[in-house]
């Protein structure tokens, strides 16, 4: 039996007109169904499958262009009579006429669980349709020849041998929702319906049990094929449908973008109500029908860029969330199945990237700069002894083997040439007799200094330092040379 949400729509009966126009939209989008028949054919059920040559014969004729018709048999053992055959408007008049006179041998036995088997087989073949409907008339009495590999080895009416191996063989299209199996038991002669049999079928395979007459229910499923033939889509779109989210153009300087919102149902089409975003600052929309797609304009919430003075790019990436309730529609065809159409607390996420130019133009900016550098005095900082003469600034602190420490005072100095004693005293000497070299630089507003390693071996802040110039900034320079420790503070 198809996975059915029974509860009654809270909505009014629609007009037949606007039925049809729903059942119509809906059947355009169902993939083509197949039909199967699983036909008792033993001795006592022979007149039985007989007679409904002439139903199936009807259901070929009603049936769309693209469905496929099947039928198999089994008595002592199964068999395809009808292989799965595709109706074409071409080709239609002839699989009438053949069903119509199909010739269905039969046996004295009855192999149930081989018949089902080879059903089970038929249904999870490749190239079986997407949706199938199913039709099994028998008594259900399992009383194979003792060759059989489902027989128990007794007679009469009895259990099927292995019986878990044939809802394993169907196992996949079972658990994906697409197989509506229907079961007529029917009295054979003298021999009543073994139930038995009827209820290891439906462990098996599932599906309802109809205690109807075959033929006239037949005749009613043929004159509501309209309404029942997209219904087991349909009713999977009910328990799976949701919608996903995709960038349609990507989002602009100002954040403007196109979102995508796609439809997951197959025949259905979704409406999803209350609209909630988060990543955006677009207002909450009333509702967006999902036919199977829309498009949603929306305004990223987009941070500001940090200050800048030049002109820079980056990207930067931000998660849209599109939340909202959601109803399946159309509703005309939904009250027909009895399918309630909400789906509650729908929610999506995309991420957007944003490109962003932030900052000045590069002439303002040149612009700003000069002004600054002219009106605030900048300028004196790069002329030695004029307004604003550079010095080191700080003092000189070194250790000879862990020794007292012994300062030196440089604040008042453009270049510091440093003697390390090997006496373990530490001065201010000639630059051709120093060990190391700090010379004053200040670009602009940062105060930092060379300084000039003459000696191998040496580390600055830890890590091992060649021979030659480098770069220090007074308050975070420490310097390893032989027994000394030195800091600029």
């Amino acid at each position: 039996m198809w996975p059915a949400l029974l509860l009654a729509p809270t909505f009014a009966a629609p007009s037949p007109e606007a039925t049809e126009a729903a059942l119509a939209r809906v059947n355009a989008r169902v993939p083509a169904i197949g039909y199967v028949f699983l036909l008792d054919t033993s001795e006592a059920m022979k007149a039985t499958a007989d007679g409904l040559r002439v139903e199936i014969a009807a259901l070929a004729q009603a049936v769309p262009a693209g469905d496929s018709i099947e039928v198999i048999a089994f008595h002592t053992r199964p068999f395809v009579a009808v292989p799965r055959t595709v109706v074409t408007e071409a080709g239609r008049a002839a699989l009438v006429a053949r069903l119509t006179t199909l010739e269905l041998p039969s046996g004295y036995d009855r192999d149930l669980g081989a018949g089902l088997s080879t059903l089970a087989t038929e249904l999870a073949a490749p190239g079986a349709p997407a949706f199938q409907h199913v039709f099994t008339v028998s008594n259900f009495c399992h009383a194979p020849s003792v060759l059989s590999p489902w027989s128990m080895s007794s007679r009469g009416c009895g259990p099927i041998k292995d019986q878990h191996k044939i809802g394993e063989a169907a196992a996949t299209p079972m658990a994906e929702g697409r197989l509506s199996l229907h079961w007529f038991p029917v009295k054979a002669g003298e021999t009543p319906v073994y139930t038995a049999g009827a209820s290891t079928a439906m462990k098996e395979l599932g599906g309802e049990l109809v205690t109807d007459g075959v033929a006239a229910w037949l005749q009613n499923f043929r004159a509501r094929l309209h309404a029942t033939r997209p219904q087991p889509a349909a009713e999977l779109d009910a328990h799976t449908a949701t919608f996903t989210a995709t960038l349609q153009t990507p989002a602009d300087a100002a954040g403007h973008a196109e979102l995508a919102l796609h439809n997951t149902a197959g025949v259905l089409d979704l409406r999803v109500e209350h609209l909630v975003l988060t990543g955006a600052t677009t207002p909450a929309g009333e509702s967006v029908l999902l036919a199977p797609d829309a498009i949603l304009p929306i305004d990223l919430a987009v941070p500001a860029p940090p200050w800048s003075l030049l002109p820079r790019s980056d990207t930067l990436d931000v998660k849209v969330t599109v939340s909202g309730q959601g109803r399946l529609e159309p509703a005309e065809a939904l009250a027909i199945w009895g399918i309630e159409g909400s789906r509650r607390d729908l929610s999506t996420t995309v991420t957007v990237p944003v490109h962003r130019h932030y900052g000045l133009p590069l002439p303002a900016a040149i612009s700003v700069l000069v002004g600054v550098f002219f009106g605030t005095g900048l300028l004196a900082v790069f002329i030695q002894g004029k307004r604003l003469p550079l010095r080191l600034g700080g003092v000189l602190t070194a250790r000879y083997r862990g020794g007292p420490r012994q300062t030196l005072e440089i604040a008042d100095r453009k270049e510091a040439a440093i003697v390390l004693g090997t006496d373990g005293v530490v001065r201010l000497g000639a630059a051709e007799e120093s060990t190391i070299i700090l010379r004053v630089k200040r670009p602009l507003w940062n105060l930092y200094a060379d300084v000039q390693i003459r000696a191998k071996g040496a580390e600055i802040n830890g890590r091992p330092t060649d021979p030659g110039l480098h770069r220090i900034i007074q308050g975070a320079t420490s310097f390893r040379i032989g027994d000394w420790r030195i800091a600029w503070e």
